[in-house]
C-alpha cells in the first residue's frame, strides 16, 4: 500500500528531490550524499528518512556504510516516467549535483585501483596456473547466451566483474558478496555504467548459505570462482537452487579437482575443485538436471563450466518468500 499523500509531501523539499535525482543515477552511501549536497550529515540522514518512510528510498547496511537506493515507490509506479522525462538542464543546483556525482564516480575508481594494485601480485600468481580469464568468459558468455538472461543473480560477486560483462542484456541484475570492500569495488564497476544499466542492478550484502532473495526469484545464477570457498559445497548448491524459478539455469565456473595444497594456505580454498560426479549429484539431489559441462584446459589447474537447469515439477525450500507487491491507493 502506498500513501500518496506521504509521498508527495516527501517530493515537495528540493533537497529531498535533489536526493532522489541522485540515486536514480547511482547508488550512493550516506556519506557521499553529504559530499554532493555539501549539507550537514544530521540535516541529510532526515531528508534520507522522510524518503525512506515514503517508500522512496531504500536503505542498506553494510559493515559501517549505510548504502541508499530507489525504493519500490519510486521504481513501480508512474513516477518512473515522471523523473525520466523531468528537465533539469537549466537548475543549476542539479547541475552542480551532477558534477560532484562524477567526482564520486572517479573517487569509487580510484579506490579500486588502488585495490588492484594492492593485490595484483598475488591475483597474477593465481592467474598464471589456468587459461587465461579472457577465454574463460568467452565461453561462460557463449553458454549463458544459448537462453534469454531473464532475472540473474551473481553469487559472490566480488569486483563485479560479473555485473560488467552481463548485467546489460539482463531483465534484473542481483549481486551478492559477503565482502562490504569487494561491494564497494562492485559498486565502482557499477557507476562506469549507464544509468539505465546500473538501475536494474541491485547490490546486496549477504551470505551464500543464506542468500537475501526469495523462492524462485531468479532464471539464472551464477558462481564465478566461489564455490571452492564453501566449506559445505552441497548446502550452497542446494541454497542457489531455491532461488531458481522451474526451467531456470545453475552455472557454475571453477576448478576441476586438484592437488595443489598451497590454494588452501595461501588463497584460502576450502577445497580443492570439484569432479564432475560431484556437480552431477549435487545438482540432481536437489531438483538440478546437468546440462552442460565443459574442461578448459591450459596451466596446471583446469577451469570447468557446468550448467544445470530445473526441473519443472522441482519444489523450492520454503524458507524465504518473494515480498509482496505494493498496490498504489491514494490515501488522504
Amino acid at each position: 500500500m502506498i500513501n500518496l499523500l506521504n509521498i508527495m509531501r516527501a517530493l515537495a523539499d528540493p533537497t529531498r528531490l535533489r536526493i532522489v535525482f541522485l540515486v536514480l543515477r547511482l547508488e550512493l552511501s550516506v556519506g557521499e550524499l553529504v559530499q554532493i549536497l555539501d549539507q550537514s550529515q544530521p540535516r541529510v540522514s532526515r531528508h534520507i528518512r522522510i524518503l525512506d518512510e515514503a517508500g522512496l528510498l531504500e536503505r542498506r547496511k553494510e559493515g559501517s556504510w549505510v548504502f541508499l537506493r530507489p525504493g519500490a515507490t519510486l521504481t513501480e509506479s508512474p513516477l518512473t516516467t515522471l523523473f525520466a522525462e523531468a528537465d533539469v538542464s537549466q537548475a543549476k543546483a542539479f547541475q552542480r549535483d551532477l558534477l560532484r556525482l562524477d567526482e564520486v564516480r572517479n573517487a569509487r575508481t580510484d579506490m579500486a585501483a588502488s585495490y588492484f594494485a594492492a593485490h595484483a601480485d598475488e591475483w597474477d600468481s593465481l592467474r598464471s596456473l589456468h587459461i587465461a580469464d579472457s577465454e574463460v568468459e568467452a565461453r561462460l558468455a557463449q553458454i549463458l547466451h544459448s537462453a534469454p538472461l531473464g532475472r540473474v543473480l551473481d553469487v559472490g560477486t566480488g569486483t563485479g566483474r560479473i555485473v560488467e560483462l552481463f548485467a546489460a542484456e539482463s531483465e534484473r541484475f542481483v549481486a551478492v558478496d559477503n565482502s562490504p570492500e569487494m561491494l564497494r569495488l562492485a559498486r565502482a564497476k557499477i557507476a562506469g555504467l549507464s544509468p539505465e544499466i546500473a538501475n536494474k542492478v541491485d547490490i546486496k550484502l549477504g551470505d551464500f548459505n543464506m542468500l537475501p532473495v526469495g523462492d524462485g526469484e531468479f532464471d539464472c545464477v551464477i558462481f564465478h570462482q566461489v564455490l571452492h570457498y564453501a566449506q559445505h559445497p552441497e548446502a550452497v548448491i542446494a541454497e542457489a537452487i531455491r532461488t531458481l524459478a522451474p526451467g531456470g539455469r545453475l552455472v557454475i565456473v571453477d576448478f576441476a579437482a586438484h592437488n595443489l595444497e598451497e590454494l588452501r594456505s595461501v588463497h584460502a580454498h576450502a577445497r580443492l575443485g570439484f569432479a564432475d560426479e560431484f556437480m552431477k549429484k549435487a545438482f540432481a539431489g536437489h531438483g538440478l538436471q546437468l546440462v552442460h559441462q565443459t574442461a578448459l584446459e591450459a596451466g596446471e589447474l583446469i577451469v570447468k563450466v557446468w550448467m544445470g537447469q530445473k526441473l519443472s515439477g522441482a519444489v523450492p525450500n520454503p524458507k524465504k518468500s518473494p515480498k509482496p507487491q505494493n498496490n498504489l491507493r491514494i490515501v488522504a
